[in-house]
């Protein structure tokens, strides 16, 4: 595999990692990824390491799994322990912010009287002040609320923690994404990369198109003892293109998690479908509620401005956001 241009392999599993753990959305913004880390994390390992054999026990029992136990043999505690000191000593601010966060709510919830809480930003740790509000809830208890945007801003967004990991799917099998940090091995290549890296762009490109190894390896920081590794993940074969559906009635096909692709007479309804093909422009719109009111002219077009709750401002959710999000395709 020199020159020549490959394509990724229909099969390969993608997982985004933070900490070498599943990087669900509650991991991602500091807030809940320090709760996380602190109070799920740090106590599983320490769980498996105090005791790995009731873990591996655990999770021969069917209803076990889903629960927070390592799926991994007592043989591998080392690497959960290195894990755990890692976590331990280069994550120790967000250990901190986790227990500033429950301190803080402790405050509220034994301190505020329904009055003012202006004299209890006093108590707030030194870990928060600058980034919450303190405020009664619709419910008339305490709360505190995060200034997002400036904890973004702040050293507890870590990018350096994102990574990927690579792998080949070969059965419906896997471990639990919650309770199972991704260990390195032979058939699992993880990536030190930020998901904003253009580089991954590259990578999922090679799905469709096919791309060149040795300049995929550069984008991607590739270590020179991962090259066999990672180029099993690619083929010389193209893609099978997906069957189009040419019977009376539809055809619902399901893929991944809520994603499904409605196929009619011959016509296909699905963004990524319109991705895969090279479609330039994709347009959807769900309801004319998308650009919000529609005024005097009574009629709008595709440079109209968007308003994703349109008319609906006053509920509680906006059913046409969601096409107004990606009205069209790069």
């Amino acid at each position: 595999m020199n020159a020549e241009r490959f394509y990724l392999k229909q099969n390969v599993l993608a997982e985004p990692l933070i900490n070498q753990w599943y990087a669900w959305s509650y991991l991602i913004p500091p807030a809940t990824a320090a709760m996380y880390m602190a109070n799920s994390h740090l106590k599983i390992m320490q769980s498996f390491l105090s005791n790995p054999q009731m873990h591996v026990t655990a999770l021969k029992n069917p209803a076990m799994i889903g629960g927070p136990f390592i799926n991994y043999p007592a043989s591998r505690s080392g690497e959960i322990r290195k894990l755990m000191d890692e976590t331990t000593r280069g994550h120790s601010r967000m250990v901190r912010l986790a227990e500033a966060i429950k301190s803080l709510n402790e405050t509220l919830l034994n301190e505020a009287t329904g009055h003012s809480l202006e004299p209890l930003y006093q108590r707030i740790p030194d870990e928060l002040k600058g980034y919450v509000e303190l405020v009664y809830d619709l419910n008339n208890q305490p709360s505190l609320r995060f200034i997002e945007r400036l904890l973004y801003g702040s050293e507890y967004y870590n990018e350096a923690s994102q990574g990927l990991a690579l792998s080949q799917a070969v059965s419906d099998n896997r471990s639990f994404v919650f309770s199972t940090p991704r260990l390195r091995d032979g058939t699992h290549l993880q990536l030190d990369r930020r998901f904003r890296d253009e580089g991954l762009d590259d990578l999922f490109r090679a799905k469709s198109q096919p791309q060149s190894l040795p300049r995929l390896m550069e984008r991607l920081g590739v270590k020179a003892e991962d090259q066999d590794l990672f180029s099993s993940f690619f083929t010389e074969a193209a893609p099978a293109p997906p069957p189009k559906h040419t019977g009376d009635g539809l055809r619902i096909g399901y893929f991944g998690h809520a994603c499904l692709l409605i196929e009619s007479g011959g016509t296909s309804v699905l963004l990524e479908s319109a991705r895969r093909h090279g479609v330039q422009r994709f347009v959807q719109i769900s309801t004319d509620e998308v650009y919000g009111s529609l005024g005097e002219t009574g009629k709008f077009t595709e440079q109209s401005p968007l308003d994703n709750c349109g008319t609906r401002r006053k509920t509680s959710s906006c059913p046409g956001a969601a096409a107004a999000n990606w009205p069209t395709l790069p």
